[in-house]
């Protein structure tokens, strides 16, 4: 999966037509403000249109491929004469895509910009309860939209850790799903590193913490490594501690590459 930005793809007028295919009134509504172009003078002219859509090595490779879901960043939402802001809105994936939580993907960079730009909060206004929980949002208030109907508002609140006592540390412990073998309960995932659990340290949902291994293509049942990162999950309550067996160097995305067989149905951030 790629994240594209609406306003830096080649092909508007095709995403635009892309997103006019969602069967929800809303995608339209989107679509055609997009295409009139009163869409940023209504949300606000810094407002981005973010879409995930299937991998490729080009734009042109997407094309030929499906958005998968879309959603806005804006700073002004369906909510008149608020402060609030930044908002995610229109959000929606295809229903063929449903059920994996893939628009986590799409707030989870939005989480990233909105931090990089300085925010402390992300607001969404919804209907709906008990969907954007899944999502690390929290129920904060309830205001009449533009059409005075009234609206839930979501905020997601935007942290930074600190976990320089657990970087850098010495840990060992056992594992119990070696490389190549199944997830426990989804049999079609199987694990590409050495996944397990540090001896003795407990994380937030009560068990063990948990341990992504580098540093060997074999499968090992037993470690003591250096933790050399930590995946901390938005939408979760724990997080996953990155070791490595060797002193060799390894990038931020080379540590997300290995991670994201799992860690793609969740939102996190990857601290260093």
């Amino acid at each position: 999966m790629k994240i594209l930005e609406l306003s830096e793809t080649e092909n508007k007028t095709f995403w635009i037509e892309k997103i006019r295919m969602g069967e929800w009134r809303a995608a339209k509504y989107l679509a055609k403000l997009l295409q009139d172009g009163s869409f940023y003078s209504l949300c606000g002219k810094k407002s981005k249109v973010f879409l995930l859509v299937e991998d490729g090595s080009s734009e042109s490779d997407y094309i030929k491929g499906e958005l998968i879901s879309f959603c806005t960043y804006a700073e002004h939402d369906d909510i008149p004469d608020t402060e609030l802001s930044p908002w995610i809105g229109f959000v929606y994936t295809f229903p063929q895509f449903r059920g994996k939580r893939r628009i986590g993907k799409l707030i989870e960079h939005i989480y990233r910009l909105a931090k990089s730009e300085g925010k402390e909060n992300l607001y969404i206004s919804t209907d709906q309860k008990g969907l954007y929980e899944n999502f690390g949002a929290e129920f904060y208030t309830t205001l009449k939209d533009v059409n005075e109907d009234t609206a839930l508002v979501y905020k997601i609140k935007i942290e930074t850790k600190d976990y320089s006592s657990i970087i850098g540390t010495t840990v060992s412990g056992k594992i119990d799903r070696p490389l190549g073998t199944c997830h426990p309960r989804h049999k079609e995932m199987i694990y590409p590193i050495n996944y397990g659990y540090v001896d003795g340290i407990f994380a937030g949902d009560g068990a063990e913490q948990d341990v992504y291994v580098l540093g060997t293509d074999k499968p090992i049942y037993e470690y003591t490594g250096k933790v050399i990162s930590v995946y901390h999950r938005l939408n979760d309550c724990e997080d996953k501690w990155i070791v490595s067996l060797d002193d060799n160097p390894v990038s931020d995305q080379e540590i997300l590459k290995a991670i994201e067989f799992q860690e793609q149905y969740f939102m996190g951030e990857l601290y260093r």
